[in-house]
């Protein structure tokens, strides 16, 4: 038995804002070998009496001074050498956050902070596959499931929710198509304020309804 125990368990977590029209996603600098300096996702060892569920909360207040926002269990990350120290297995969570509406604190003993997902972003360890499979994930949420309100403001404009579905999927929508879908599920309320585009237009302000959004997230569209 002391084979099959000769293995560690760490937790990761992919927490995915939209700021300035970009998705972006949390990033803190490693501060210890191996690969010190190395840009990684916040994670932790699994103590032999901590759930998964407990490290993940220490993850979000130790990184950004908030554990109460939207978060899921994403996947187990296995490969046999993904940590050069020895056998660890990776328990990886993703989570959703609204930098305005959230209450959040970055960590700036490791350099916590957000950035644009791409290329450069070139993570130590397997980090880069885990946003890559947390992102997939995502866009299958998406597109059956409504996630707009763990990450836009609570009142926008159809324009904003048609960016963030875009950005987020990786397409573009016809905006009369994408319009009158969302108003036929009827999950957006319709606010009397209105607020001015860059052109000077006037745009109708919405916010989404409780209680309907909260049925088609456990439901599905």
């Amino acid at each position: 038995m002391e084979n099959f125990l000769n293995i560690g368990v760490s937790v990761s977590i992919c927490i995915f804002c939209y700021d300035e029209e970009q998705k972006k996603v949390l990033i803190i600098d490693k501060d210890n070998e191996p690969f010190k300096g190395g840009k990684v996702l916040p994670h932790q060892m699994l103590k032999p009496n901590q759930s998964l569920e407990e490290v993940c909360s220490e993850i979000l207040e130790n990184n950004i001074g908030n554990k109460d926002i939207y978060v899921e269990q994403l996947n187990a990350f296995g490969k046999v050498y993904r940590h050069p120290s020895g056998r660890i297995i990776d328990i990886s969570f993703y989570g959703l956050i609204n930098l305005e509406k959230d209450s959040i604190k970055l960590n700036e003993e490791n350099n916590a902070r957000f950035e644009k997902i791409d290329k450069s972003l070139d993570l130590v360890f397997d980090h880069d596959d885990i946003i890559d499979f947390a992102n997939k994930r995502i866009k299958r949420r998406m597109k059956y499931r409504p996630l707009g309100k763990n990450l836009l403001p609570l009142q926008f404009t159809m324009n904003e929710l048609e960016d963030l579905y875009s950005c987020f999927l990786g397409k573009k929508f016809d905006k009369r198509n994408f319009r009158r879908r969302i108003l036929e599920m009827d999950f957006l309320k319709e606010i009397k304020k209105v607020q001015r585009n860059t052109r000077g237009r006037k745009a109708i302000l919405y916010e989404f309804d409780p209680k309907k959004y909260k049925n088609y997230s456990k439901t599905g569209f």
